[in-house]
């Protein structure tokens, strides 16, 4: 139910960007891309069978894809630097390499299995550094939510399953290089995180063992088209 309501949230924010971008049609844009996305070692800790304990864990690199909308605000532009406000909704999922659960000591867990998933709705603040070339860098940050569904196994079937949805900010950098007028061609990289993700921890039987709790960083690099309208 969260993440339907996330995605039928982030349809209705793109339209209505959409149609007050039809009205305001100098500097807006929609923008597709897609990437390397990387997940980076979680440590999941909380009260675990009573006493605490934490679920160390390693991903695999993994993909993202992605949509923005957006338009450059010229009351906040000038001839050096554009402001560019967008909204981006986003996926990303990333399978698990790796559990050490610190109750069996610091041999790693056999059996793994599993991935967590992240969909993400970011409110974007971009400056284009401009150039008199075709290539425009450009640098900014995000704030939004993302949910994260979490469903990953280890050892005798104990897991990890559960869904959550929490604050979350990003950072981005990339370049444009500008195809022609109206396209321009992007290559980026983003360090997002979502904060206090926490997950039921079940054991083989389904039973609950306890909950865990960690911050959630994902890095990667995206490839995209933008078009001008």
């Amino acid at each position: 139910m969260v993440i339907r309501g996330i995605l039928a949230s982030a349809t209705l924010a793109l339209a209505a960007t959409h149609a007050s971008a039809q009205s305001l049609t100098d500097g807006a844009y929609i923008q597709g891309f897609l990437g390397y996305s990387q997940l980076q070692d979680s440590d999941f800790s909380g009260t675990i069978g009573g006493a605490t304990q934490s679920v160390d864990t390693d991903f695999d690199a993994g993909y993202g894809i992605g949509i923005a909308i957006g338009k450059e605000i010229p009351q906040w532009s000038n001839d050096r630097i554009g402001t560019r406000l967008e909204l981006e909704l986003s996926y990303r999922d990333n399978d698990v390499d790796g559990v050490n659960f610190s109750g069996n000591g610091p041999a790693p867990e056999g059996n793994i299995s599993g991935d967590i998933a992240q969909t993400s709705l970011f409110a974007n603040v971009l400056f284009d550094f401009k150039q008199s070339g075709k290539v425009t860098p450009f640098a900014g940050f995000g704030l939004g939510a993302t949910y994260s569904d979490i469903d990953f196994a280890y050892g005798p079937g104990v897991a990890l399953d559960d869904s959550d949805t929490n604050f979350a900010a990003q950072l981005i950098a990339g370049v444009a290089y500008e195809i022609n007028a109206a396209t321009a061609f992007t290559v980026d990289a983003r360090y997002s995180r979502a904060f206090d993700v926490s997950s039921a921890r079940l054991a083989p039987n389904g039973a609950l063992t306890g909950t865990v709790e960690d911050d959630l960083d994902t890095f990667s690099v995206n490839f995209g088209l933008r078009y001008s309208f």
